[in-house]
């Protein structure tokens, strides 16, 4: 894919009759890994950009989706952002690219996306890889709300979406949430997921009604009951752990035991200084983490 944006190639897919923006980065036939993206007003498929180098350099086909109404992709009615309907877009646009056996990777929210499509179908799974994601039941925390109705969860973001004049307030305000300088790839991952306006500010793509609806799907879905099914199918899976800010570290290592204790098979890693935007606040060290235990788990 010579030529390519960083951002990845993309082509569209239409899958169970919605429109799907795929990014790809590496050639086909490497060894496929797809990747689901985290939860956020600047997020999508491209947030793999940063990792991308080091994974087509150890030989992968990176695979990655914009969610739907994210980036490049459809948006669909809110209510049809359960993580099962996700997961089984995940696959479809595996078994339209004809990925055999691939690394499935998610980031937060698409961590759980990559726990339930793995469970749904271990056998084809080479290996799971959750950043941060899989550990818990988000609605055991009520912080979560889970109770909340669709529509009120949808008008308190909609008071919560950001607006940037200009590029470089947008470029300030992610800078200002890492742990680390920002680079050139990971300031290039943000643009699909903006949108200009007619003053020359910038806004999300994604609506208001589609991340209440993603959240709303998320906070439904017990990532605990997907554990066992992994466990019987001798599935190899990797934890990466936040242990920033500090009060959150301890309950992420428990919780990540508890996962053991159905999983024995988990490995999981606590990611020094690092917060839960594991990409953005370890950007190509993630891949490199991945790529060394993924080779591990060939051997």
């Amino acid at each position: 894919m010579t030529g390519a944006p960083v951002t990845g190639a993309i082509r569209e897919l239409t899958v169970d009759g919605v429109r799907l923006a795929v990014r790809e980065w590496g050639e086909p036939s490497g060894r496929p890994l797809l990747f689901w993206h985290p939860l956020g007003t600047v997020t999508s498929g491209a947030w793999l950009t940063e990792l991308a180098p080091t994974l087509v350099g150890h030989g992968y086909h990176a695979v990655a989706v914009d969610g739907p109404g994210f980036g490049g992709s459809q948006a669909v009615d809110p209510a049809e952002l359960r993580v099962d309907r996700l997961a089984a877009l995940l696959w479809g646009v595996g078994d339209a690219l004809g990925l055999d056996h691939p690394v499935v990777v998610g980031h937060s929210w698409g961590g759980v996306v990559a726990l339930r499509a793995s469970a749904e179908r271990p056998a084809e799974v080479a290996a799971l890889v959750l950043l941060d994601s899989g550990h818990r039941d988000y609605a055991d925390d009520p912080r979560t709300r889970p109770d909340q109705p669709l529509a009120e969860r949808a008008a308190e973001t909609e008071s919560q979406l950001e607006v940037w004049p200009d590029l470089a307030a947008l470029h300030a305000d992610v800078e200002g949430d890492l742990r680390r300088p920002a680079t050139d790839l990971l300031l290039a991952a943000l643009t699909p997921a903006v949108r200009q306006r007619d003053d020359g500010s910038l806004v999300p793509v994604v609506s208001a009604e589609t991340v209440a609806g993603a959240r709303h799907g998320l906070v439904r879905e017990r990532c605990s009951e997907r554990w066992p099914v992994l466990a019987a199918a001798a599935t190899p899976v990797l934890l990466l752990l936040a242990d920033q800010p500090p009060e959150l570290a301890a309950g992420n290592v428990a919780d990540a035991e508890r996962m053991r204790a159905s999983l024995p098979q988990l490995e999981a890693r606590v990611m020094t200084g690092w917060g839960h935007d594991l990409v953005g606040d370890g950007g190509p060290e993630v891949a490199e983490v991945v790529v060394e235990w993924l080779s591990d788990v060939r051997r």
